[in-house]
């Protein structure tokens, strides 16, 4: 027969395996982001422009209680503490984000991004 005890106990093991779980994943998280940096020619601009509007459909972005539109300068800080600013190209279903600085293409996930804001 289960008694209050074992209801109890099965409680409060349940939420410190719970707990564990959710550090262990979050720790993981951290190291494990998606970014990708793609060096571009200034001469190739259109060219990747529309690459980057067909994977990067989505024109706004919802984030923090603001919203940041296609062209729209940014600045990200990501969970790894790395400041980025440039034109915020666009979205996608994947969870990922696009930003044109002078010389790059960076594509970022969403969820690893601590802070946004328009500059």
């Amino acid at each position: 027969m289960i008694g209050i005890n074992d209801v109890i106990f099965a409680v409060v093991g349940a939420g410190v395996l719970f707990i564990l779980y959710k550090g262990i994943v979050g720790t993981i998280r951290i190291f494990v982001t998606r970014a990708s940096i793609i060096p571009f020619n200034p001469d190739q601009i259109d060219h990747v422009l529309e690459n980057c509007y067909r994977t990067f459909p989505i024109e706004s972005l919802d984030f923090n209680g603001a919203t940041f539109r296609r062209g729209v300068e940014v600045r990200i800080t990501t969970n790894r503490n790395i400041t980025i600013e440039g034109q915020f190209i666009g979205a996608n279903q994947s969870e990922m984000l696009c930003l044109m600085t002078n010389e790059t293409i960076i594509a970022q996930e969403i969820g690893a991004i601590l802070e946004m804001q328009a500059i």
